[in-house]
Protein backbone atom coordinates (compact mmCIF):
# COMPACT_ATOMS: atom_id res chain seq x y z
CA UNK A 1 0.00 0.00 0.00
CA UNK A 2 1.28 3.56 -0.64
CA UNK A 3 2.17 5.92 2.03
CA UNK A 4 3.05 9.02 0.04
CA UNK A 5 0.82 12.42 0.89
CA UNK A 6 -1.10 11.21 -2.65
CA UNK A 7 -3.31 8.40 -1.50
CA UNK A 8 -4.20 10.12 1.69
CA UNK A 9 -7.38 11.53 0.66
CA UNK A 10 -11.39 10.39 1.14
CA UNK A 11 -13.26 8.87 -1.21
CA UNK A 12 -15.20 12.12 -2.49
CA UNK A 13 -12.77 14.47 -2.17
CA UNK A 14 -9.64 12.62 -3.35
CA UNK A 15 -9.00 14.96 -6.88
CA UNK A 16 -9.38 18.22 -5.07
CA UNK A 17 -6.96 17.06 -2.47
CA UNK A 18 -4.51 15.92 -4.23
CA UNK A 19 -4.51 19.35 -6.53
CA UNK A 20 -4.82 21.02 -3.21
CA UNK A 21 -1.58 19.17 -1.67
CA UNK A 22 0.34 19.72 -5.10
CA UNK A 23 -0.10 23.52 -4.92
CA UNK A 24 1.25 23.16 -0.95
CA UNK A 25 4.64 21.26 -2.34
CA UNK A 26 5.22 23.65 -5.10
CA UNK A 27 5.06 26.86 -2.62
CA UNK A 28 6.98 24.38 -0.53
CA UNK A 29 9.63 23.38 -2.64
CA UNK A 30 9.83 27.42 -3.38
CA UNK A 31 10.87 27.98 -0.35
CA UNK A 32 13.02 24.83 0.17
CA UNK A 33 15.19 26.07 -3.12
CA UNK A 34 16.47 29.22 -0.94
CA UNK A 35 16.88 27.55 2.06
CA UNK A 36 18.84 24.53 0.63
CA UNK A 37 22.61 24.54 0.62
CA UNK A 38 24.40 25.67 -2.56
CA UNK A 39 24.21 22.48 -5.20
CA UNK A 40 20.93 20.80 -4.15
CA UNK A 41 17.58 21.02 -5.33
CA UNK A 42 14.42 18.84 -4.73
CA UNK A 43 11.42 17.42 -7.26
CA UNK A 44 8.31 15.73 -5.98
CA UNK A 45 7.13 12.77 -8.13
CA UNK A 46 4.40 10.26 -7.82
CA UNK A 47 6.32 8.44 -5.31
CA UNK A 48 7.96 10.36 -3.09
CA UNK A 49 10.37 13.60 -3.24
CA UNK A 50 14.39 13.51 -4.19
CA UNK A 51 16.95 15.39 -3.65
CA UNK A 52 19.19 16.37 -6.79
CA UNK A 53 22.15 18.03 -7.65
CA UNK A 54 22.87 21.35 -9.80
CA UNK A 55 26.21 21.48 -11.59
CA UNK A 56 27.53 22.60 -14.80
CA UNK A 57 24.57 24.12 -16.03
CA UNK A 58 21.80 21.63 -15.29
CA UNK A 59 20.51 19.42 -12.60
CA UNK A 60 20.74 15.60 -11.91
CA UNK A 61 18.39 13.39 -10.23
CA UNK A 62 20.27 9.57 -9.83
CA UNK A 63 19.11 6.51 -8.40
CA UNK A 64 15.30 6.61 -8.22
CA UNK A 65 13.21 3.86 -8.22
CA UNK A 66 10.91 3.17 -11.24
CA UNK A 67 9.60 0.16 -9.74
CA UNK A 68 9.71 -2.27 -7.03
CA UNK A 69 12.96 -4.72 -6.39
CA UNK A 70 12.24 -7.33 -9.11
CA UNK A 71 13.18 -10.04 -5.86
CA UNK A 72 11.03 -12.47 -4.23
CA UNK A 73 8.31 -13.50 -5.97
CA UNK A 74 8.70 -10.17 -8.19
CA UNK A 75 11.81 -12.49 -9.84
CA UNK A 76 11.08 -13.56 -13.32
CA UNK A 77 7.89 -11.04 -13.20
CA UNK A 78 6.58 -8.35 -15.08
CA UNK A 79 7.99 -5.33 -12.59
CA UNK A 80 5.25 -3.49 -10.43
CA UNK A 81 4.86 0.51 -9.82
CA UNK A 82 7.19 1.31 -6.32
CA UNK A 83 4.47 -0.06 -3.80
CA UNK A 84 6.21 1.96 -0.60
CA UNK A 85 7.22 5.80 -1.68
CA UNK A 86 9.13 7.62 1.60
CA UNK A 87 7.46 10.31 3.04
CA UNK A 88 10.96 11.76 3.72
CA UNK A 89 12.94 13.18 1.23
CA UNK A 90 15.30 10.74 -0.65
CA UNK A 91 18.72 11.67 -1.49
CA UNK A 92 19.35 11.32 -5.94
CA UNK A 93 22.91 12.03 -5.76
CA UNK A 94 24.17 9.12 -6.58
CA UNK A 95 23.20 6.13 -9.74
CA UNK A 96 21.63 2.90 -7.68
CA UNK A 97 22.77 -0.37 -7.91
CA UNK A 98 22.84 -2.04 -11.38
CA UNK A 99 21.47 -5.23 -12.40
CA UNK A 100 23.63 -8.31 -11.74
CA UNK A 101 25.93 -9.27 -14.42
CA UNK A 102 29.38 -10.51 -15.27
CA UNK A 103 31.93 -8.24 -16.46
CA UNK A 104 33.77 -8.20 -18.35
CA UNK A 105 31.94 -10.58 -20.79
CA UNK A 106 35.43 -12.46 -21.34
CA UNK A 107 38.57 -13.28 -19.95
CA UNK A 108 38.67 -12.59 -16.23
CA UNK A 109 35.36 -11.90 -15.20
CA UNK A 110 33.40 -11.06 -11.96
CA UNK A 111 29.56 -10.93 -11.03
CA UNK A 112 28.57 -7.48 -9.86
CA UNK A 113 25.27 -5.47 -9.37
CA UNK A 114 22.13 -6.00 -7.27
CA UNK A 115 18.69 -7.44 -7.79
CA UNK A 116 17.24 -4.44 -6.37
CA UNK A 117 18.37 -2.56 -9.32
CA UNK A 118 15.40 -1.41 -11.29
CA UNK A 119 16.64 3.06 -11.17
CA UNK A 120 16.16 5.83 -13.32
CA UNK A 121 18.32 9.27 -13.61
CA UNK A 122 17.04 12.55 -14.83
CA UNK A 123 19.76 15.16 -16.20
CA UNK A 124 17.65 18.73 -17.12
CA UNK A 125 18.91 22.12 -17.63
CA UNK A 126 15.58 23.77 -15.57
CA UNK A 127 13.06 22.37 -13.15
CA UNK A 128 10.62 24.71 -13.94
CA UNK A 129 7.12 22.12 -14.96
CA UNK A 130 5.86 24.19 -17.83
CA UNK A 131 9.16 24.54 -19.59
CA UNK A 132 8.48 21.48 -21.81
CA UNK A 133 11.90 20.47 -23.19
CA UNK A 134 12.30 17.35 -25.53
CA UNK A 135 13.22 14.24 -23.63
CA UNK A 136 15.73 12.11 -24.65
CA UNK A 137 15.64 8.10 -23.13
CA UNK A 138 19.05 6.48 -23.25
CA UNK A 139 19.03 2.53 -23.40
CA UNK A 140 22.20 0.95 -23.00
CA UNK A 141 23.77 -1.38 -25.45
CA UNK A 142 25.31 -4.77 -23.46
CA UNK A 143 23.49 -7.43 -25.47
CA UNK A 144 21.05 -7.52 -23.51
CA UNK A 145 23.77 -9.17 -20.80
CA UNK A 146 25.77 -6.32 -19.17
CA UNK A 147 26.35 -2.31 -18.64
CA UNK A 148 23.76 0.04 -17.01
CA UNK A 149 22.86 3.23 -17.31
CA UNK A 150 25.43 5.21 -15.70
CA UNK A 151 28.39 3.99 -17.50
CA UNK A 152 31.60 7.21 -17.38
CA UNK A 153 31.50 8.31 -20.86
CA UNK A 154 28.90 6.03 -21.94
CA UNK A 155 25.65 8.04 -20.41
CA UNK A 156 24.53 11.30 -20.44
CA UNK A 157 25.68 14.21 -18.32
CA UNK A 158 24.86 17.77 -16.95
CA UNK A 159 27.06 19.30 -19.56
CA UNK A 160 25.18 17.21 -22.06
CA UNK A 161 21.92 18.58 -20.87
CA UNK A 162 22.56 22.14 -20.48
CA UNK A 163 24.92 22.40 -23.88
CA UNK A 164 21.76 20.85 -25.55
CA UNK A 165 18.84 22.18 -24.00
CA UNK A 166 17.48 18.74 -23.44
CA UNK A 167 16.25 16.70 -20.62
CA UNK A 168 18.22 13.60 -20.37
CA UNK A 169 16.92 10.10 -19.34
CA UNK A 170 18.82 7.03 -18.51
CA UNK A 171 17.76 4.08 -16.51
CA UNK A 172 18.76 0.22 -15.80
CA UNK A 173 17.05 -2.85 -16.68
CA UNK A 174 17.56 -6.65 -15.99
CA UNK A 175 19.77 -8.46 -18.04
CA UNK A 176 21.07 -12.03 -18.73
CA UNK A 177 19.03 -14.68 -17.43
CA UNK A 178 17.15 -12.32 -14.88
CA UNK A 179 15.79 -10.35 -17.83
CA UNK A 180 15.70 -12.95 -20.33
CA UNK A 181 14.86 -16.32 -19.28
CA UNK A 182 11.81 -17.96 -20.86
CA UNK A 183 10.60 -21.69 -19.35
CA UNK A 184 7.55 -22.94 -19.09
CA UNK A 185 7.56 -23.61 -15.19
CA UNK A 186 7.94 -19.40 -15.21
CA UNK A 187 4.15 -19.10 -16.80
CA UNK A 188 3.16 -19.49 -13.26
CA UNK A 189 1.14 -17.04 -12.10
CA UNK A 190 1.16 -15.15 -15.32
CA UNK A 191 -1.48 -13.46 -16.79
CA UNK A 192 -0.59 -13.69 -20.16
CA UNK A 193 0.29 -17.15 -19.72
CA UNK A 194 4.12 -16.22 -20.77
CA UNK A 195 7.63 -15.95 -19.65
CA UNK A 196 10.94 -14.12 -20.61
CA UNK A 197 11.15 -10.41 -22.43
CA UNK A 198 11.15 -9.14 -18.18
CA UNK A 199 14.01 -6.67 -19.75
CA UNK A 200 11.95 -4.88 -22.02
CA UNK A 201 8.87 -4.62 -19.45
CA UNK A 202 11.75 -3.16 -17.12
CA UNK A 203 11.84 -0.44 -20.33
CA UNK A 204 8.35 -0.24 -20.75
CA UNK A 205 7.91 0.52 -16.98
CA UNK A 206 10.26 2.95 -17.57
CA UNK A 207 8.92 5.37 -20.11
CA UNK A 208 5.59 5.18 -18.25
CA UNK A 209 7.72 6.46 -15.17
CA UNK A 210 8.60 9.65 -17.98
CA UNK A 211 5.31 9.62 -19.38
CA UNK A 212 4.08 10.34 -15.61
CA UNK A 213 6.49 12.17 -13.86
CA UNK A 214 8.91 14.07 -16.52
CA UNK A 215 6.69 17.41 -16.17
CA UNK A 216 8.16 17.45 -12.95
CA UNK A 217 11.99 17.72 -14.66
CA UNK A 218 11.33 20.42 -16.98
CA UNK A 219 10.45 17.88 -19.64
CA UNK A 220 7.63 17.52 -22.22
CA UNK A 221 6.28 14.01 -22.10
CA UNK A 222 4.73 14.60 -25.42
CA UNK A 223 7.97 15.00 -27.44
CA UNK A 224 9.90 11.88 -25.95
CA UNK A 225 12.51 10.19 -28.41
CA UNK A 226 14.52 6.58 -27.21
CA UNK A 227 17.56 5.91 -28.46
CA UNK A 228 20.35 3.75 -27.70
CA UNK A 229 21.61 -0.25 -28.29
CA UNK A 230 19.67 -3.53 -28.57
CA UNK A 231 16.60 -3.19 -27.74
CA UNK A 232 14.55 0.57 -30.03
CA UNK A 233 13.53 -1.57 -32.48
CA UNK A 234 11.83 -4.20 -29.94
CA UNK A 235 10.01 -1.16 -28.54
CA UNK A 236 9.64 0.33 -31.99
CA UNK A 237 7.31 -3.01 -32.82
CA UNK A 238 5.76 -3.83 -29.56
CA UNK A 239 1.87 -2.92 -29.10
CA UNK A 240 2.46 -2.11 -25.44
CA UNK A 241 5.18 0.59 -25.99
CA UNK A 242 2.92 2.51 -28.86
CA UNK A 243 2.48 6.18 -27.28
CA UNK A 244 5.18 6.38 -25.13
CA UNK A 245 7.81 7.98 -27.85
CA UNK A 246 7.62 10.26 -30.89
CA UNK A 247 10.38 9.34 -32.15
CA UNK A 248 13.51 6.32 -32.38
CA UNK A 249 17.51 6.25 -32.90
CA UNK A 250 18.00 2.90 -33.54
CA UNK A 251 22.54 2.96 -33.11
CA UNK A 252 24.14 -0.59 -34.20
CA UNK A 253 20.95 -2.56 -33.43
CA UNK A 254 20.15 -6.17 -33.88
CA UNK A 255 18.88 -7.51 -36.94
CA UNK A 256 17.48 -10.91 -36.03
CA UNK A 257 14.18 -11.34 -33.48
CA UNK A 258 12.93 -14.85 -34.79
CA UNK A 259 13.11 -17.16 -31.69
CA UNK A 260 9.46 -17.96 -30.25
CA UNK A 261 8.31 -18.31 -26.85
CA UNK A 262 8.32 -22.22 -27.16
CA UNK A 263 11.65 -22.78 -28.90
CA UNK A 264 13.15 -20.33 -25.87
CA UNK A 265 11.63 -22.22 -23.35
CA UNK A 266 12.59 -25.70 -24.82
CA UNK A 267 16.44 -24.27 -25.32
CA UNK A 268 16.71 -23.14 -21.48
CA UNK A 269 15.93 -26.52 -20.32
CA UNK A 270 19.54 -26.69 -20.37
CA UNK A 271 19.64 -23.86 -17.73
CA UNK A 272 17.04 -25.54 -15.42
CA UNK A 273 18.46 -28.99 -15.65
CA UNK A 274 21.73 -27.39 -14.51
CA UNK A 275 19.93 -25.90 -11.16
CA UNK A 276 18.01 -29.10 -10.45
CA UNK A 277 14.95 -27.18 -10.03
CA UNK A 278 11.75 -28.18 -10.67
CA UNK A 279 9.17 -25.87 -10.02
CA UNK A 280 9.47 -22.06 -9.73
CA UNK A 281 9.74 -21.60 -5.91
CA UNK A 282 13.15 -23.28 -6.26
CA UNK A 283 14.17 -21.05 -8.65
CA UNK A 284 13.88 -17.71 -7.22
CA UNK A 285 15.02 -19.14 -4.46
CA UNK A 286 18.76 -19.71 -6.18
CA UNK A 287 21.46 -17.19 -5.31
CA UNK A 288 22.31 -14.53 -8.17
CA UNK A 289 25.74 -16.32 -8.54
CA UNK A 290 24.10 -20.02 -9.19
CA UNK A 291 22.19 -18.25 -11.98
CA UNK A 292 24.80 -16.43 -13.68
CA UNK A 293 27.10 -19.34 -13.40
CA UNK A 294 24.32 -21.64 -15.18
CA UNK A 295 23.26 -19.30 -17.87
CA UNK A 296 25.18 -19.75 -20.71
CA UNK A 297 28.12 -17.35 -22.09
CA UNK A 298 27.00 -13.65 -23.99
CA UNK A 299 25.43 -14.98 -27.66
CA UNK A 300 28.40 -16.64 -29.22
CA UNK A 301 32.05 -15.74 -28.66
CA UNK A 302 32.68 -14.87 -32.50
CA UNK A 303 30.00 -12.35 -32.55
CA UNK A 304 32.87 -9.99 -33.75
CA UNK A 305 34.49 -12.74 -35.75
CA UNK A 306 33.44 -13.86 -39.72
CA UNK A 307 30.85 -16.54 -39.35
CA UNK A 308 31.14 -20.47 -38.99
CA UNK A 309 29.12 -21.94 -40.83
CA UNK A 310 26.23 -23.69 -38.52
CA UNK A 311 27.28 -22.02 -35.86
CA UNK A 312 24.29 -18.92 -34.98
CA UNK A 313 24.34 -16.18 -31.77
CA UNK A 314 21.82 -17.09 -29.09
CA UNK A 315 18.91 -14.45 -28.94
CA UNK A 316 17.63 -13.60 -25.34
CA UNK A 317 14.32 -11.87 -26.81
CA UNK A 318 11.52 -13.80 -27.86
CA UNK A 319 8.72 -13.25 -29.87
CA UNK A 320 5.79 -13.77 -26.56
CA UNK A 321 2.73 -13.09 -28.50
CA UNK A 322 2.52 -10.25 -25.87
CA UNK A 323 5.52 -8.10 -25.96
CA UNK A 324 6.22 -9.19 -29.34
CA UNK A 325 3.23 -10.10 -31.40
CA UNK A 326 5.62 -11.47 -34.10
CA UNK A 327 9.04 -11.02 -35.65
CA UNK A 328 9.59 -6.89 -36.15
CA UNK A 329 9.62 -7.26 -39.75
CA UNK A 330 6.15 -9.26 -39.95
CA UNK A 331 4.85 -6.44 -37.80
CA UNK A 332 6.19 -3.71 -40.60
CA UNK A 333 4.59 -6.06 -42.96
CA UNK A 334 1.10 -6.42 -41.14
CA UNK A 335 0.90 -2.24 -40.86
CA UNK A 336 0.00 -2.55 -37.51
CA UNK A 337 0.82 -2.72 -33.89
CA UNK A 338 3.87 -1.09 -34.21
CA UNK A 339 5.22 2.88 -33.24
CA UNK A 340 5.19 5.12 -36.69
CA UNK A 341 7.54 7.50 -35.51
CA UNK A 342 10.72 9.33 -36.94
CA UNK A 343 13.42 6.39 -37.09
CA UNK A 344 17.11 6.98 -37.57
CA UNK A 345 19.31 3.77 -38.14
CA UNK A 346 23.16 4.36 -37.52
CA UNK A 347 25.97 1.94 -37.46
CA UNK A 348 29.82 2.27 -37.27
CA UNK A 349 31.93 1.57 -39.80
CA UNK A 350 33.97 -1.14 -37.94
CA UNK A 351 31.86 -2.50 -35.36
CA UNK A 352 33.49 -5.50 -34.67
CA UNK A 353 36.37 -3.50 -34.00
CA UNK A 354 35.22 -3.09 -30.08
CA UNK A 355 36.30 -6.83 -28.70
CA UNK A 356 37.65 -8.95 -32.07
CA UNK A 357 37.84 -12.46 -31.66
CA UNK A 358 41.33 -12.61 -32.65
CA UNK A 359 43.42 -11.60 -29.84
CA UNK A 360 46.62 -10.96 -31.74
CA UNK A 361 44.60 -8.93 -34.42
CA UNK A 362 46.36 -5.23 -33.98
CA UNK A 363 49.71 -6.99 -35.04
CA UNK A 364 48.32 -8.75 -38.09
CA UNK A 365 50.27 -8.91 -41.42
CA UNK A 366 48.15 -9.04 -44.68
CA UNK A 367 49.12 -12.43 -44.69
CA UNK A 368 47.23 -13.15 -41.50
CA UNK A 369 44.08 -11.32 -43.01
CA UNK A 370 43.97 -13.48 -45.89
CA UNK A 371 44.77 -16.79 -43.98
CA UNK A 372 42.14 -15.79 -41.74
CA UNK A 373 39.45 -14.77 -44.31
CA UNK A 374 40.14 -17.93 -45.94
CA UNK A 375 40.10 -19.93 -42.62
CA UNK A 376 36.52 -18.61 -41.70
CA UNK A 377 34.40 -18.58 -45.23
CA UNK A 378 35.50 -21.47 -46.68
CA UNK A 379 33.16 -23.55 -45.71
CA UNK A 380 30.27 -21.41 -47.29
CA UNK A 381 32.63 -21.96 -50.75
CA UNK A 382 35.66 -21.23 -52.44
CA UNK A 383 34.36 -18.62 -54.66
CA UNK A 384 32.98 -16.35 -51.54
CA UNK A 385 36.16 -16.60 -50.06
CA UNK A 386 37.85 -15.30 -53.53
CA UNK A 387 34.93 -12.52 -53.77
CA UNK A 388 35.28 -11.08 -50.25
CA UNK A 389 39.46 -11.11 -50.81
CA UNK A 390 38.72 -8.95 -53.83
CA UNK A 391 36.09 -6.84 -52.19
CA UNK A 392 38.39 -5.76 -49.20
CA UNK A 393 42.06 -6.17 -50.90
CA UNK A 394 44.77 -4.89 -49.01
CA UNK A 395 45.00 -1.82 -51.46
CA UNK A 396 42.10 -0.41 -50.37
CA UNK A 397 42.91 3.01 -48.47
CA UNK A 398 43.80 2.73 -44.77
CA UNK A 399 43.59 6.27 -42.46
CA UNK A 400 46.27 4.91 -40.36
CA UNK A 401 50.24 4.12 -40.68
CA UNK A 402 49.59 0.96 -38.86
CA UNK A 403 47.05 -2.03 -38.06
CA UNK A 404 45.52 -1.96 -41.80
CA UNK A 405 44.92 -5.51 -42.01
CA UNK A 406 42.71 -5.58 -38.67
CA UNK A 407 40.81 -2.37 -40.27
CA UNK A 408 40.11 -4.80 -43.40
CA UNK A 409 38.88 -7.33 -41.68
CA UNK A 410 36.56 -5.84 -38.95
CA UNK A 411 35.09 -3.83 -41.75
CA UNK A 412 34.20 -7.18 -43.27
CA UNK A 413 33.17 -8.52 -40.02
CA UNK A 414 30.91 -5.51 -39.38
CA UNK A 415 29.51 -5.63 -43.29
CA UNK A 416 28.12 -9.19 -42.63
CA UNK A 417 27.18 -8.69 -38.96
CA UNK A 418 25.68 -5.01 -38.76
CA UNK A 419 26.44 -3.04 -41.80
CA UNK A 420 24.55 -4.48 -44.55
CA UNK A 421 21.89 -6.13 -42.70
CA UNK A 422 21.05 -3.08 -41.29
CA UNK A 423 20.41 -1.50 -44.23
CA UNK A 424 17.90 -4.07 -45.18
CA UNK A 425 15.95 -3.15 -42.16
CA UNK A 426 16.26 0.71 -42.48
CA UNK A 427 14.71 -0.64 -46.40
CA UNK A 428 12.10 -2.62 -44.82
CA UNK A 429 11.19 0.42 -42.23
CA UNK A 430 11.10 2.90 -44.85
CA UNK A 431 8.59 1.17 -46.75
CA UNK A 432 6.18 0.34 -43.63
CA UNK A 433 6.21 3.94 -42.25
CA UNK A 434 4.41 7.06 -43.09
CA UNK A 435 7.18 9.13 -40.80
CA UNK A 436 10.66 9.90 -41.97
CA UNK A 437 13.29 7.17 -41.86
CA UNK A 438 16.84 7.91 -42.42
CA UNK A 439 20.20 6.33 -42.43
CA UNK A 440 23.84 6.89 -41.34
CA UNK A 441 27.11 5.38 -40.89
CA UNK A 442 29.93 6.31 -38.39
CA UNK A 443 33.54 6.44 -40.65
CA UNK A 444 35.61 8.94 -38.20
CA UNK A 445 38.90 7.21 -37.05
CA UNK A 446 39.87 8.47 -33.73
CA UNK A 447 43.34 10.20 -32.98
CA UNK A 448 44.43 7.48 -30.92
CA UNK A 449 43.94 4.30 -29.37
CA UNK A 450 41.26 3.19 -26.92
CA UNK A 451 42.17 3.22 -23.68
CA UNK A 452 41.53 0.17 -21.81
CA UNK A 453 42.63 1.19 -18.54
CA UNK A 454 39.19 3.36 -18.27
CA UNK A 455 37.56 0.53 -18.09
CA UNK A 456 34.54 0.79 -20.54
CA UNK A 457 36.17 -1.27 -23.18
CA UNK A 458 38.66 -3.81 -23.41
CA UNK A 459 40.76 -4.11 -26.14
CA UNK A 460 42.44 -1.14 -27.70
CA UNK A 461 39.90 -0.29 -30.19
CA UNK A 462 42.05 1.75 -33.24
CA UNK A 463 39.01 2.42 -35.31
CA UNK A 464 35.28 3.28 -36.16
CA UNK A 465 34.30 1.12 -33.74
CA UNK A 466 30.63 -0.14 -32.22
CA UNK A 467 29.35 2.17 -29.66
CA UNK A 468 31.61 5.58 -31.26
CA UNK A 469 28.59 7.40 -31.88
CA UNK A 470 27.56 7.06 -28.36
CA UNK A 471 30.51 7.70 -26.96
CA UNK A 472 30.90 10.80 -28.54
CA UNK A 473 27.48 12.00 -28.54
CA UNK A 474 28.02 11.84 -24.35
CA UNK A 475 31.25 13.72 -24.65
CA UNK A 476 32.96 10.38 -23.40
CA UNK A 477 36.07 10.46 -26.35
CA UNK A 478 38.19 12.01 -23.71
CA UNK A 479 37.59 9.20 -21.07
CA UNK A 480 38.08 6.45 -23.75
CA UNK A 481 40.85 7.70 -25.36
CA UNK A 482 42.96 8.77 -22.32
CA UNK A 483 43.70 11.85 -23.71
CA UNK A 484 42.18 14.98 -24.82
CA UNK A 485 40.39 14.45 -28.28
CA UNK A 486 42.11 16.14 -31.44
CA UNK A 487 40.15 18.45 -33.45
CA UNK A 488 39.15 15.92 -35.63
CA UNK A 489 37.73 14.44 -32.57
CA UNK A 490 35.65 17.51 -31.67
CA UNK A 491 34.95 18.09 -34.89
CA UNK A 492 33.06 14.59 -35.29
CA UNK A 493 31.59 14.93 -32.23
CA UNK A 494 30.11 18.12 -32.90
CA UNK A 495 28.57 16.76 -35.97
CA UNK A 496 27.38 13.71 -34.08
CA UNK A 497 25.49 16.16 -31.44
CA UNK A 498 24.08 18.37 -33.81
CA UNK A 499 22.10 15.82 -36.19
CA UNK A 500 21.10 13.77 -33.23
CA UNK A 501 19.57 16.60 -31.50
CA UNK A 502 18.43 18.12 -34.81
CA UNK A 503 16.56 15.04 -35.80
CA UNK A 504 15.02 14.87 -31.89
CA UNK A 505 14.09 18.23 -31.64
CA UNK A 506 12.00 18.48 -35.18
CA UNK A 507 11.51 14.61 -36.03
CA UNK A 508 13.76 15.43 -39.23
CA UNK A 509 17.28 15.88 -40.46
CA UNK A 510 18.54 19.10 -42.19
CA UNK A 511 16.56 19.37 -46.26
CA UNK A 512 20.65 18.68 -47.57
CA UNK A 513 20.01 15.38 -45.93
CA UNK A 514 17.37 12.79 -47.37
CA UNK A 515 15.25 10.56 -46.46
CA UNK A 516 16.43 6.69 -46.60
CA UNK A 517 17.13 5.20 -49.25
CA UNK A 518 17.65 8.27 -51.22
CA UNK A 519 21.06 8.76 -48.95
CA UNK A 520 23.52 7.13 -46.49
CA UNK A 521 24.63 10.20 -43.89
CA UNK A 522 28.81 9.08 -43.40
CA UNK A 523 29.80 10.62 -40.46
CA UNK A 524 33.43 11.85 -39.44
CA UNK A 525 34.53 15.10 -38.55
CA UNK A 526 31.94 16.40 -41.52
CA UNK A 527 29.08 15.07 -43.11
CA UNK A 528 28.77 13.41 -46.75
CA UNK A 529 26.17 11.96 -48.77
CA UNK A 530 26.32 8.57 -50.81
CA UNK A 531 23.60 6.45 -52.49
CA UNK A 532 23.67 2.69 -52.08
CA UNK A 533 26.23 2.48 -48.86
CA UNK A 534 28.81 -0.70 -49.81
CA UNK A 535 25.92 -1.91 -52.20
CA UNK A 536 28.54 -4.34 -54.01
CA UNK A 537 30.20 -5.90 -50.74
CA UNK A 538 26.42 -6.51 -49.17
CA UNK A 539 24.99 -7.82 -52.62
CA UNK A 540 27.73 -10.50 -52.34
CA UNK A 541 26.91 -11.06 -48.42
CA UNK A 542 23.24 -11.52 -48.72
CA UNK A 543 22.53 -14.16 -51.54
CA UNK A 544 25.27 -16.25 -49.70
CA UNK A 545 23.14 -16.27 -47.19
CA UNK A 546 25.15 -14.91 -44.28
CA UNK A 547 22.51 -12.56 -43.10
CA UNK A 548 21.00 -15.25 -41.06
CA UNK A 549 24.63 -14.61 -38.97
CA UNK A 550 23.40 -11.08 -38.25
CA UNK A 551 23.39 -10.06 -34.71
CA UNK A 552 20.53 -11.00 -32.58
CA UNK A 553 18.52 -9.04 -29.50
Amino acid sequence: MRTDLWSLRGPSTGTSFRMRMRTMCTAYLAYVAKTLPSGLVQVVTDCGEFRGRYKNGAYSFKGMPYADPPIGVLRWAPPEAPTTCKSTVTDAGRFGSICPQVRPVSGTAKMIGREDCLFINVWSPTLKADAKLPVMVWIHGGHLHTLSGGEEGYSPTEKLAADTGVVYVSFNYRLNALGFLALEILREGSSTNTSGNYGILDQIAALKWVQKNIHEFGGDPGKVTVFGQSSVLTLMTSPLAKGLFHAAVDMSGPFIHNVTLKQAESNNLVFQKKTGCKDVKCLRDLSVKQILQDYPPLAADDMTALPTRGRFLNPLTVIDGVVLKTSPFEVWERKEGFSDVPFLVGTTEQEADYRPHAENISIWMWEDYRWFVREKLQSFSENLTRDALDLYPSSVLCPTKDRCPERAYTTMVSDIRVTCPNNELTLRAAAALSSPVYRYVVKHTPSAAVSVSAGLLQFPSRFSFHGLDAIAFFGGLEFVLGKPPSDEDKSFQSVITQHLVGFHKTGRMEETWPEFPAATALLSNNLSLVQNYSRAQCDLWKPSGLFAYAWVN
